[in-house]
């Protein structure tokens, strides 16, 4: 046990010399510094176990030179076990001294061998668990520092294998005779692209664990307007929606959705050159989160058997719809309306919007 006592008083520094000997007999080396300046100087160079610090020294104050000792930043990881010694019974005077980085605090009047010999252990002990627990934080920092890159690469790469499955549909679609399979085929690539969209957000944002709705939603609507060769001064879109942060599970199904509204927009309301324009909007109220894809073309003739519909897009809708445990509605007429509800899972508020056009 190394000790090193910073007091002006021989004879105090003799008599806790004594009283520490009792206890740790040859296990202790006792340092003597009567000054703040040589205290300063033997506490690092002998890399004390526990310091004895006077409150009153005759160049500076134990507040002072613990300043010196364990400064600011370094109180919360101390290098050094600081016990305060003073001659008033001060409850002030003890609680500036914890502020400042002494781990107790005793009165010399009331020292005997055991009190002293109780804080010393007491004061090294919180010391050591201080350092062993802050090891143990910055080990578990590095640790998810490291998942938290793996899971960023994770997603990079998945976004990159959908992009070249994407490609590959796409290539495979040009090289087809059949219209009706090249048009198969290019919206199982824009599917595709909806989900590699969802994980470069993952990437790109730095949040592994939420995309916001909103901002995937202006995203896919300007991918889709350039994928069909939208010309924009025809048919504009617009989204209007507060921040929709959703985990990966709700994204996916969400984007996957507006996926199909937004090209079933894009196929069916605006033949022959009309023009118009497509709204996305999105909110949240109840616990539930909002969406509707609404368009002016030429609309849904009344009448029009949607609950058992034939077309693989509506199908993949109502199946993604129970995946979110939400509801699914259409309103014909003019203008189209589709709506999706379901169960939200975090919340947030702040209306933003975003408008553009085919790019």
């Amino acid at each position: 046990m190394k000790v090193v006592m910073v007091d002006d008083s021989p004879a105090d520094c003799r008599l806790c010399h004594e009283l520490l000997g009792e206890v740790y007999g040859s296990d202790l080396e006792f340092f003597e510094s009567h000054g703040a300046a040589q205290g300063l100087d033997t506490c690092r160079k002998v890399a004390a176990d526990c310091v004895l610090l006077d409150y009153k020294l005759p160049d500076m104050t134990g507040l002072e030179f613990l300043g010196l000792l364990c400064p600011e930043d370094a109180v919360a990881t101390p290098k050094f076990a600081v016990v305060m010694l003073t001659g008033m019974a001060s409850e002030q005077v003890a609680v500036r001294a914890m502020k400042a980085g002494a781990q107790d605090y005793l009165v010399k009047d009331t020292i005997t061998a055991e009190g002293l010999s109780l804080a010393v252990r007491k004061a090294t002990e919180k010391v050591h668990l201080i350092r062993a627990l802050q090891s143990e934080r910055d080990l578990l920092a590095r640790s998810l520092a490291e998942k938290e890159v793996l899971i960023q690469e994770v997603h990079h790469r998945v976004k990159n294998n959908l992009a070249v499955i994407a490609s590959l549909l796409r290539l495979q679609a040009s090289n087809m005779r059949d219209e009706s399979l090249a048009a198969a085929l290019r919206e199982s690539q824009h599917r595709v692209e909806s989900m590699a969209l969802i994980h470069e957000q993952l990437y790109s944002n730095g949040d592994l664990r939420e995309v916001d709705l909103a901002r995937h939603a202006a995203l896919l609507a300007g991918s889709l307007f350039h994928s069909y060769g939208v010309d924009p001064a025809r048919i504009s879109w617009r989204v209007t929606a507060e921040p929709l942060p959703l985990g990966v599970d709700q994204a996916i199904p969400a984007g996957l959705i507006l996926n199909e509204l937004v090209s079933n927009a894009l196929k069916h309301a605006f033949p022959d050159g009309r023009t118009g324009s497509v709204l996305i909007e999105g909110g949240r109220a109840e616990g539930r989160i909002h969406l509707a894809v609404e368009d002016n073309g030429v609309g849904i003739p009344p009448g029009v058997e949607l609950v058992r519909p034939n077309s693989l897009g509506m199908q993949i809708i109502k199946i993604l719809t129970r995946q979110l445990k939400g509801t699914f509605e259409v309103a014909c007429g003019q203008p189209a309306t589709f709506r999706i509800s379901f169960p939200e899972a975090e919340s947030g508020h702040q209306t933003v919007q975003s408008a553009g056009s085919g790019r």
